[in-house]
């Protein structure tokens, strides 16, 4: 499977795209495009891969992926494989070019905050909750916008996000300067097979094998363009599934440690911890007080 190149099919007489989806899932491939992009997701829970970074996403949340950055957004299994599910996804995406307005608009003064959050998200940027409530009907009335209101409501959204004190940035290295793209359809093969795998013992040849390479010469390439060795990332995949299954409280820990991939409780709690900072069922007594303490 290569890394897909999906640029975004905006009229030509259009400065950027708008669109709200309703599906049952996101199942999507790893891809990146020329655009930046502006993910809101309104409704809607998984894993994500931004560049060398993974970590979970939630309803509610908002993020900001710069133009060339491979990046994947997926749900939930249960989204995916429970067929009697009636959950819905939904979110809306926003895709502009770094220079949608023009190369002398982007060198006026007044734009140097938003110009440097650009930059920024050529490692992802994922917002803070008060930066959501800002814009969170500016969002929803840019899906219907249209005409010159549509481009000042963009402009709106970014310059409150730019004046963000809280905006966390996704990856440790700016990834898109380290790929070229046979190194992007390679990884991409990768995490497809580790996101569909990830549940199941995994042998370094076998992914070797699926990336053409000696072992060696796998962990080379991996740590290289990840800056984490073959089984850190694994586990944090592992890591990050496990959190989502002890949040919806369904599943026993023992449960939790065997359908995320690992072998024994031992092992489980130890990567767990080293991850978290804290155990399993530490995790979950948090999560509950937390939720309790919202909700009271």
């Amino acid at each position: 499977m290569k890394l897909n190149y999906n640029p975004s099919q905006k009229a030509v007489d259009q400065a950027f795209t708008v669109r709200q989806d309703r599906m049952p899932c996101i199942e999507q491939n790893w891809h990146y495009h020329p655009e930046v992009e502006l993910i809101y997701f309104r409704k809607s829970s998984g894993t994500r891969y931004v560049g060398n970074s993974i970590g979970n996403f939630e309803e509610g949340e908002l993020y900001l992926i710069g133009s060339g950055l491979p990046h994947l957004f997926r749900n939930d299994r249960d989204y995916y494989l429970d067929e009697n599910s009636d959950r819905m996804v939904d979110l809306i995406i926003i895709k502009f070019l770094p220079d949608f307005l023009g190369e002398g608009f982007d060198g006026l003064y007044e734009y140097k905050g938003v110009r440097h959050m650009l930059q920024n998200a050529n490692r992802g940027l994922k917002f803070s909750e008060r930066d959501v409530y800002l814009v969170h009907n500016i969002l929803g009335g840019l899906v219907g916008a249209t005409g010159l209101p549509r481009v000042i409501d963009l402009l709106r959204v970014l310059d409150i996000l730019a004046q963000s004190q809280e905006s966390e940035i996704l990856c440790h290295d700016r990834i898109i300067d380290v790929y070229n793209k046979d190194e992007k359809d390679r990884m991409s093969s990768i995490i497809k097979f580790l996101t569909d795998n990830f549940d199941k013992t995994i042998k370094l040849k076998e992914v070797a094998d699926i990336a053409h390479m000696t072992p060696n010469s796998f962990c080379r390439f991996f740590k290289k363009r990840t800056q984490k060795s073959f089984s850190e990332y694994l586990t944090e995949i592992r890591i990050r599934n496990a959190c989502q299954m002890l949040i919806k409280g369904e599943y026993s820990i023992s449960e939790v440690c065997y359908q995320s991939g690992f072998n024994t409780i031992t092992n489980f709690n130890r990567q767990f911890k080293s991850l978290k900072g804290m155990t399993p069922s530490e995790f979950t007594k948090q999560y509950q007080l937390t939720s309790d303490t919202v909700l009271s």
